[in-house]
């Protein structure tokens, strides 16, 4: 499986915003105005999979944090989920870095979120006691997103959590409950 930066293409960026917007809920993503905006941010990534008549099987979003890497979404077309080509893309994704590489996963245990932090696992993420409350990017801003810090490839400490909670706050959610 290959993964390969995004160049801004108007095609590219609505099927990855259309992804985005069936594989989260509305609070847990940006307006499309603001998701745009956004690729213009030299820390902002998009990693894309494409399959041999250059469709897009899913994206991976990441923020350069310095010395760790956000991975704020994930997501694979749901047509194509369940066979394999998520976990090839973060596998060929975790390849590429020498940086830990953050992500969230949500908090509440249901069946759905413990396969995905069990998905993270298989591929060596380490799921931390670490957590927050995700700012809402829109809609109902008075909705709680609890969600909790995986890390690759070492556990998350306190520390390093700390640092990471400041940066995500400051630098991506604009959010002065840092």
């Amino acid at each position: 499986m290959t993964i390969e930066r995004l160049k801004l293409d108007e095609k590219d960026f609505e099927k990855i915003y259309q992804l985005m917007v069936c594989s989260f809920p509305k609070e847990e993503i940006r307006t499309r105005e603001n998701a745009r905006a956004q690729l213009r941010d030299p820390n902002y990534t998009i990693w894309t999979s494409k399959n041999e008549v250059d469709e897009i099987l899913g994206f991976i979003a990441e923020w350069d944090m310095g010395s760790t890497v956000f991975v704020e979404h994930f997501a694979v077309d749901p047509t194509r989920r369940s066979g394999g080509i998520g976990s090839g893309m973060m596998a060929a994704y975790l390849s590429r870095t020498s940086k830990p590489v953050m992500i969230e996963v949500e908090d509440e245990k249901n069946e759905i979120n413990l396969r995905r932090i069990g998905f993270y696992q298989r591929l060596g993420f380490h799921l931390s006691e670490y957590g927050y409350d995700q700012p809402v990017m829109r809609g109902d801003a008075s909705k709680k997103i609890p969600l909790k810090i995986m890390r690759f490839p070492q556990p998350l400490t306190e520390e390093d959590f700390k640092n990471f909670r400041y940066q995500v706050f400051t630098q991506i959610y604009k959010s002065i409950d840092a």
